[in-house]
């Protein structure tokens, strides 16, 4: 059995893509309706072996930061890791910010990326128009394929089997990537992958897990549509913040519902159990990575209703603090400095998941459950100063659940919202 036979066989595989694009192979959905490498995909020479065990994500839970890890000029958190900034802000171009999900800061970025020259292209992720309720990665410097790519694709994504064309050529890329997928190819960079020569920003996003196709045909279902082939483009947001989900079929129909009904309703039920141990939703290991900055309640609950979008800034490394800066002073994106405790109101999905990492991992492997390999250190970490109450009320519901999902914050039970 292959290294990559393995990994699928375990159900650890996140289809990041990245081991497809080592050989130029496929991606197709597997029968829990996630992308998996095709068996083109999985023989690999000894090398290419290598980087897959240094980089995959199903192996490699363990690209997170520790105090000690913290280079010179970064400042450091116990819950949201590495940073030497952190903005609330938004693109200035205000088609930009309505596209967006949130405040189309990376779309902003991106694009000026390509406008100005830094870059040949950007690997975005779009609809894919053969099959609209699915996604296609791709390196491109067409500016409204990459302003397509802003909104926030609620399904399978393979955004490094998208490398395989640079593999290939010449020229300088921003990749813009789910935190797994950027922890992954940051990995196999460091580990010498030749195409680190080709990538020259990595960009980010917070992310709380990725949903099956299967789930997105029961939010086809939801929406009152009888067949996924009558669809003929599907926009889960965007056109506001954070914007309704939207499926238009051939006969002019337009179904709506809103982002709460979709994620909170439906999608969330359906994302893959590795994303429900995953220790970077994050952004980790990106050059900067941005988030949805939500207004929170007298409660503590983010508030989804419609309003200008704004996005969460962080840069985490010194090319992404350069790269910030110069998008500032370009005018670019319109920012406000950010103190990181504020991270804990727009995010309190993301600061409860970090904070019950340790207890649903051992719940998980209580079960049976292969796992990948995590830091020790840091999982202590995202759990200090948590009662053992706490501790055992979250491993009995881990158990429970049967898949980790449930996530409490304030004594209360909810579900992650990004």
């Amino acid at each position: 059995m292959t290294i990559v036979e393995d990994i699928k066989s375990a159900n650890l595989c996140i289809g990041c893509g990245y081991c497809a694009s080592l050989v130029g192979g496929s991606m197709v959905l597997d029968d829990a309706g996630f992308l998996v490498p095709s068996n083109d995909s999985t023989a690999l020479s000894a090398e290419e072996e290598a980087l897959v065990k240094t980089s995959c994500p199903g192996i490699r839970g363990d690209s997170v930061f520790t105090q000690t890890d913290v280079e010179p000029g970064a400042r450091f958190d116990q819950m949201w890791g590495r940073y030497f900034f952190a903005f609330v802000g938004h693109s200035t171009d205000r088609d930009i910010r309505h596209l967006g999900s949130s405040g189309g800061g990376l779309t902003g970025i991106s694009n000026w990326l390509v406008e100005s020259g830094q870059v040949d292209g950007v690997l975005v992720t779009g609809y894919d128009p053969d099959y609209p309720i699915g996604t296609r990665s791709r390196i491109t410097a067409d500016l409204a394929e990459i302003r397509q790519g802003a909104v926030s694709k609620y399904c399978p994504a393979a955004p490094l089997a998208g490398l395989s064309d640079v593999r290939r050529g010449e020229g300088q890329y921003a990749v813009v990537g789910r935190p797994c997928d950027i922890a992954t190819l940051r990995r196999a960079i460091n580990a010498g992958d030749p195409i680190g020569k080709n990538i020259k920003f990595l960009l980010s996003f917070f992310c709380a897990g990725t949903p099956s196709d299967t789930g997105n045909l029961h939010l086809l279902t939801r929406l009152g549509v009888e067949k996924s082939e009558d669809v003929v483009q599907l926009r889960h947001r965007g056109n506001g913040w954070p914007g309704d989900t939207v499926a238009e079929l051939g006969d002019g129909t337009v179904k709506t519902c809103t982002y709460n009904e979709s994620w909170g309703g439906v999608l969330r039920k359906h994302t893959h159990s590795l994303c429900k141990i995953c220790a970077d939703g994050i952004g980790e290991q990106a050059d900067i990575v941005a988030a949805d900055a939500w207004y929170g309640d007298d409660e503590g609950y983010p508030v989804f209703s419609e309003a200008d979008g704004r996005s969460l800034i962080i840069a985490r490394t010194t090319v992404g603090r350069d790269l910030l800066r110069h998008a500032i002073g370009a005018g670019i994106l319109a920012v406000d400095d950010l103190d990181v405790r504020a991270i804990d109101q727009m995010q309190p999905g993301q600061l409860a998941r970090r904070r019950q990492l340790g207890v649903r991992i051992s719940a998980y492997r209580l079960m049976g459950h292969r796992v990948p390999k995590y830091r020790r250190a840091a999982l202590k970490q995202y759990s200090r100063g948590q009662s053992l109450v706490r501790k055992i009320v979250m491993f009995s519901a881990g158990l429970r659940t049967g898949t980790c999902e449930t996530h409490f914050f304030e004594g209360k039970s909810f579900d992650t919202q990004i």
